[in-house]
């Protein structure tokens, strides 16, 4: 007779990290606005004082200026640029200062 046993090996070997723990929110995404064919793109709601970086892959400078109120005022070159969001809550339509039919709503919450 002989005699077989089952051996079990312990493994020292933590668990594999999840991406995501139980009561952790997901992050956050970021505030960007892409701005192509003369027109606006993405963003549209962002936390108070959020740092928003904007993409303008068109060939001519925009901006993105608040409709009332000096709240905001960026102009972007082609390439890569930012403004800061106000940091009172609210909604912020704006255009463009040299393109009338570009326009956008911002909402800070």
């Amino acid at each position: 007779m002989t005699e077989q046993s089952a051996s079990a090996v312990p493994t020292n070997q933590a668990p594999a990290p999840s991406n995501s723990s139980p009561g952790t929110p997901p992050a956050a995404a970021a505030a960007k606005i892409l701005i192509k064919g003369f027109k606006y793109q993405g963003s549209e709601t962002v936390s108070p004082g959020a740092t928003i970086s904007v993409v303008n892959e068109d060939i001519e400078a925009h901006s993105i200026t608040a409709d009332t109120g000096a709240a905001f005022d960026a102009t972007i070159k082609a390439g890569d640029g930012s403004f800061t969001a106000p940091a009172e809550p609210g909604t912020y339509p704006y255009h463009c200062i040299f393109h009338g039919n570009m326009k956008g709503t911002l909402t800070v919450k």
